[in-house]
């Protein structure tokens, strides 16, 4: 069982002032969250598989969360909503040499959030069957127009697509209601303590958090409020990789 596709969002609060950026060094201490694009990467030129592959063989980090649950981690199993687990990262597993900690809830919590959230679309699908629609199309052309924006796997770290992300958020709030809200503010608060736990307890080595384009920012930020001289701004680093690559042609 897997979270409702449209759970898989970032807050509103995403929208407050940019990051300052801590460069494009990959240092010992370094942190930085990275968003995949969990489907997309099928149909995006400007950032497949492979690409996400080299970033993180690139960056080389000593730690890697990921966003899946313990019994995925464990068993490398498919992950709905999520194949550039098994399409490339359970494979890159095999031979990187990287702690590797799972962010996501399991067992009772993951049912209780994933069902509230469920339940919550649901009652709107019953009481507001035009607005659910509503949604669902909008979810398809937001993805519609990021896809027409990404030149660059930098621009899909940057504040453009996080915005256009807390705006589908907010429509979700407005329509799915407080108990949605509730669920989504539980999910993203046991991910972000489940970073901050993996990063205090690695306080000396390279952490990459790979999240999804649409939480990005707000894991980012909330890794960010903790320990800032550790992050690297993905959206630089990523800029910088691709500048050292077409220098080296």
């Amino acid at each position: 069982m897997n979270l409702p596709r449209l759970l898989r969002l970032c807050p509103l609060f995403l929208l407050a002032a940019p990051l300052p950026s801590a460069g494009a060094i990959a240092a010992d201490d370094t942190v930085m969250v990275l968003g995949a694009l969990h489907g997309l990467h099928e149909r995006e030129p400007a950032f497949p598989y492979d690409r996400l592959r080299a970033a993180i063989i690139a960056f080389a980090p000593d730690v890697l969360i990921l966003e899946v649950r313990p019994d995925e981690l464990a068993g490398r199993t498919q992950t709905p909503g999520r194949p550039e687990y098994p399409a490339m990262v359970w494979p890159l597993l095999a031979t990187l040499k990287a702690d590797v900690v799972a962010m996501e809830p399991g067992g009772a919590v993951f049912e209780q959030i994933s069902g509230q959230a469920g339940a919550a679309f649901d009652e709107l699908k019953r009481r507001d069957p035009g607005g659910a629609a509503a949604l669902k199309r909008l979810d398809e052309a937001a993805e519609d127009v990021l896809m027409s924006y990404w030149e660059r796997p930098g621009q899909v770290q940057d504040d453009q697509t996080a915005s256009l992300a807390a705006g589908l958020q907010a429509a979700q709030f407005a329509l799915a209601g407080p108990a949605f809200a509730a669920a989504q503010a539980r999910w993203d608060g046991h991910m972000a303590a489940q970073i901050l736990r993996t990063v205090r307890a690695n306080p000396v080595k390279r952490v990459m958090v790979i999240a999804s384009y649409k939480n990005r920012a707000v894991l980012e930020r909330a890794v960010h409020d903790v320990v800032p001289r550790r992050m690297i701004d993905a959206a630089s680093w990523f800029e910088t990789l691709d500048a050292a690559a077409t220098r080296a042609r």
